[in-house]
């Protein structure tokens, strides 16, 4: 198995582990209830808002076969703080990709002749587990190493295959039949939606961390600018998990023709569209001076660099470390970023088991992470003895 599909099928197995039952529901997206229960979560199912003469309708991707509702889920904590969380599970682009949407289990369903099982590699509906309640890290309520552990948390799904960034209905075709079928990329649209709910239920907080994992880290930085916005007072922290925006030129323009990617002219000025992903940090990093930024990954995480490798057609299993490293290079000399580069392949931490036992960068992950949030001395940027490319020899 080469390290392309090696990595895909990572992906795979990591989006389907975990399992959830949601606790409560509410119809509405003002629905005042949900901000009333300290320590539970509660699933909010939004309906259409007008916001500024738009109408915003929230919607999962409406990829053939799947279930378009979106939700999102709230606890209220007892601390001063809230953490925005977005959440991952890849992404679509062109027909190739938009065809293979995850929608029982990790099973695509109509990617062929014979509407032959395939592996999906995007999420194309919320799925058993893709709310928070039986998530470990920084969901984790009872383990005192979790520096966010009494903070209210917002937690949003994904399944737009856009990384929480598209406006915009695409059509594409299947690769073996041609027959054609539309996507809904309004992980943007959804997300102003959420932030409507917001401005009414959730308290402002004195502290604040926007993050997210896989794409759910493009989806904190696509919308860090409105969530300060929305919150000018908080102390604010952004943390980057698993998503380093190690793209390609084509790609990017793929991407802002079929998502209608968006990002905000305020940071990114009026042709933000052309903003390079492995600028989009450093240029938030740079218009709030006084915030925090840093961004987590492993030296060889399979499932971006399989992404990368699908975007660059390339087997080098160097090829995306490389350029990793060169790009965060240049992140790490902005006086307000940290990073941590850990050893192995393993995508993401903040939502598993690993993020209590994560060290190899010298220093343990939690303890790095609390340091960021204390808005005292920054911590340093952390990496593995050994996390050096290009590698004597490549994964099997």
């Amino acid at each position: 198995m080469n390290v392309i599909a090696r990595g895909l099928l990572k992906c795979l197995m990591f989006a389907a582990a975990a399992v959830l039952m949601p606790i409560a529901a509410f119809a509405e997206a003002g629905s005042a209830a949900s901000a009333d229960t300290v320590d539970s979560w509660q699933r909010i199912v939004p309906g259409p808002v007008t916001i500024d003469g738009r109408l915003y309708a929230p919607t999962c991707s409406n990829a053939p076969g799947t279930d378009p509702t979106f939700s999102y889920y709230f606890r209220k904590g007892t601390g001063d703080g809230l953490v925005v969380f977005f959440n991952g599970g890849g992404a679509c682009w062109n027909g190739a990709t938009c065809s293979k949407p995850r929608i029982e289990g990790d099973r695509a369903t109509f990617s062929g002749p014979g509407n032959r099982l395939v592996g999906g590699v995007y999420k194309a509906m919320l799925l058993p587990g893709d709310g928070p309640a039986q998530m470990g890290g920084i969901f984790d309520r009872t383990n005192p190493d979790n520096p966010v552990r009494n903070w209210s948390m917002l937690f949003v799904p994904y399944c737009t295959g856009d990384v929480h960034g598209g406006s915009k209905t695409a059509e594409y075709k299947l690769p073996d039949t041609g027959e054609t079928f539309r996507i809904e990329h309004r992980g943007w649209d959804n997300m102003q939606v959420v932030m409507q709910w917001m401005r009414t239920n959730v308290p402002r907080p004195v502290r604040m961390l926007v993050s997210g994992s896989s794409a759910g880290a493009y989806g904190a930085a696509t919308h860090y600018a409105a969530l300060r916005a929305l919150y000018p007072d908080a102390r604010a922290v952004f943390v980057g998990d698993g998503g380093q925006g190690v793209t390609t030129p084509a790609f990017e323009q793929v991407r802002n023709r079929n998502w209608n990617y968006q990002l905000p002219a305020s940071v990114f000025g009026p042709d933000a569209q052309a903003t390079p992903d492995a600028k989009v940090v450093a240029r938030l990093a740079a218009f709030f001076p006084k915030d925090r930024f840093a961004q987590f990954t492993t030296i060889q995480d399979a499932t971006q660099s399989a992404f990368y490798a699908q975007m660059a057609s390339t087997e080098d299993c160097n090829a995306w470390a490389n350029k990793m490293s060169d790009e965060l290079a240049e992140r790490q000399s902005l006086s307000n970023f940290r990073s941590y580069v850990a050893a192995g392949d393993a995508h993401t931490i903040l939502r598993g088991p690993t993020f209590y036992t994560e060290h190899s960068g010298g220093q343990r992950f939690t303890a790095w992470l609390g340091a960021l949030l204390q808005h005292r001395k920054l911590p340093g940027n952390q990496a593995c003895p050994t996390c050096k490319v290009p590698f004597e020899a490549c994964p099997r």
